[in-house]
């Protein structure tokens, strides 16, 4: 999981300080928020380190390559990117080919770290998908589907319902599932992000009893008084 410490947001237009009337709850509040958005990312990065990963993709794909290989390879969106199979717009966050004596799976995968959205959004996430399957599955020898990931979520029927009905069941997956399939250890994977966010929590409250505004609300919490006005910021007004 991203740290809150880590984070570097970018220059905003000070939303955050006039919603605290305060400018340094208001960057600590944006810092947060800048975490809540890298965390996506990060997910991405941890799964990718465990896997077998592919770096270059037409060479993967080529006819002799894949004669030699058997498992599970997990190819990253800037590798499909850079790749002549790419569809600018509509490449997914990772491709997973599962190679067998037998069968050769492509399963074409956006990766989310919640399981609840919009339905518009939804939508486009089906679409995009979609497409790429198309795109791709017409190209190479393997039966190709497209799948959405929560990887927090282990029902399949609550990400059916926080993508608003958009996926069918048979389109969702779970994030255990994605590391079986990937043969890496999603107990592992769960472990690392949870002392990431002890850190977090470690990190928040620091900063946040650093802010005198802050203690003397704790203050006036044990004592029931306090004086406050001179700890907002008059300039936000």
């Amino acid at each position: 999981m991203a740290k809150i410490r880590n984070a570097k947001p970018k220059t905003s237009s000070g939303g955050y300080n006039r919603v605290f009337n305060n400018e340094v709850i208001g960057k600590l509040i944006q810092k947060v928020q800048s975490t809540v958005i890298s965390n996506g990312n990060e997910l991405e990065k941890i799964i990718q380190k465990e896997a077998n990963t592919i770096d270059n993709l037409d060479e993967f794909l080529l006819p002799k390559s894949i004669a030699s290989k058997t498992g599970a390879f997990l190819c990253p969106k800037n590798v499909i990117k850079s790749s002549k199979y790419k569809l600018k717009g509509h490449e997914p966050d990772l491709i997973v080919f599962e190679i067998s004596k037998c069968n050769k799976n492509c399963y074409i995968i956006e990766l989310k770290d919640g399981d609840n959205f919009d339905t518009k959004k939804s939508g486009g996430e089906y679409t995009n998908l979609e497409i790429f399957k198309n795109h791709l599955g017409s190209q190479i020898a393997f039966i190709t589907n497209f799948f959405i990931c929560s990887f927090n979520q282990s029902n399949k029927e609550m990400i059916v319902k926080g993508f608003k009905g958009t996926f069918t069941i048979d389109n969702v997956m779970t994030g255990r599932e994605l590391c079986n399939l990937l043969g890496i250890d999603y107990e592992a994977i769960i472990e690392t992000r949870k002392q990431d966010a002890e850190d977090n929590v470690a990190y928040f409250t620091d900063e946040l009893v650093k802010i005198p505004l802050i203690n003397y609300k704790i203050f006036a919490i044990k004592n029931n008084h306090i004086e406050e006005n001179d700890f907002y910021d008059d300039e936000l007004d």
